[in-house]
């Protein structure tokens, strides 16, 4: 595969007051990729630090959910990234580890103690309203503990990153189906070392839901992305390296409408982009102490409608907006 790499720069003035930059980017031959970064979601006393957020949004309301989980804090942003409601931190909440926002509104925090507290259920102002305990989970699953939730169409899907389990229940708890990634992973690996030199146990890092139902999720110690379309199909793609296109330590994974795929690169500071044929397209980022920089970038979320992406970062730099145009 040949690649071209390229620089693009613009700049336009934003509503929230920053300066909307062009990135450090590469390009695949055949594709136009324009990034640009936008801002950091703020409050009024500026940009607001977290370290590796997770983020959900809502594409009804045009706004952006993060749970910063070393402080168990919920902030929610609006349209042009500033903080219009924050709650959590003070105990009030119980301890999550993952967050997904309902069609209806309501925001789902997966509990922490998941076989305790299961997902809580909370109203637009962090209020409990109610909790949803998984129901009917097969034995195959036993000692089962989610610590990724991705909420679509009435379906929670929830990941044991370590049991490397995906299970799919109904809003009201119902156990529909489950994966036991376990098997197709061992294999993977035994392609890649024959000779197990290195025995690193895989681990998967990023997890979404696409549109039609398929699952997307990241394992850095394979240098690979994977998806499970819904008839149960495994495919996977990546290669190992340091150049444009390439795996170093992927994390974050997202869809956009048009089948995209982003995975976020802890180690090359990248957010590549991926066709549904598993092409790649391009990439953005650069690793600095520039607002537009990123820092191990981990967890993404997409605005379908403004083609935007969201981007949490370490280092409590926050989260960082990008705006895409990608054409072929």
């Amino acid at each position: 595969m040949s690649l071209v790499s390229g620089i693009s720069l613009c700049g336009v003035l934003l509503s929230a007051g920053s300066v909307e930059a062009g990135l450090q980017q590469s390009q695949r031959s055949g594709a136009e990729l324009k990034a640009n970064f936008q801002y950091l979601l703020s409050d009024f006393s500026g940009p607001v630090p977290s370290q590796w957020a997770r983020l959900d949004f809502d594409p009804r309301q045009q706004e952006i959910y993060t749970l910063n989980q070393s402080q168990n804090e919920v902030r929610i942003f609006n349209r042009q990234g500033m903080e219009i409601f924050a709650f959590g931190g003070d105990g009030s909440i119980v301890a999550s580890i993952d967050i997904a926002v309902g069609d209806d509104g309501d925001i789902y925090m997966l509990a922490r103690d998941f076989g305790r507290n299961a997902i809580q259920v909370l109203d637009y102002r962090g209020e409990p309203q109610r909790v949803i305990e998984l129901q009917g989970l097969p034995e195959e699953f036993r000692g089962f503990n989610p610590d990724r939730m991705e909420y679509r169409d009435g379906r929670f899907y929830l990941l044991d990153s370590r049991m490397l389990c995906i299970v799919v229940m109904e809003a009201g708890g119902g156990f529909l189906k489950g994966y036991d990634l376990g098997p197709d992973f061992a294999k993977k690996a035994e392609e890649q070392d024959p000779e197990k030199k290195k025995a690193l146990a895989p681990e998967i890092s990023g997890f979404t839901v696409g549109s039609d139902g398929s699952l997307f999720f990241t394992v850095p110690t394979l240098f690979s992305a994977f998806r499970l379309n819904p008839a149960g199909v495994l495919d996977s793609f990546g290669t190992s390296g340091s150049g444009p296109g390439r795996f170093g330590v992927v994390s974050g994974v997202a869809t956009d409408p048009r089948g995209n795929i982003y995975v976020a690169d802890r180690l090359r500071s990248v957010v590549m982009i991926f066709d549904p044929a598993f092409v790649y397209l391009g990439e953005f980022g650069y690793r600095g102490d520039r607002p537009e920089d990123m820092i191990v970038p981990d967890d993404l979320a997409i605005d379908p409608a403004e083609n935007r992406v969201f981007v949490s970062q370490a280092a409590n730099k926050g989260i960082g907006v990008y705006s895409i145009h990608l054409a072929r």
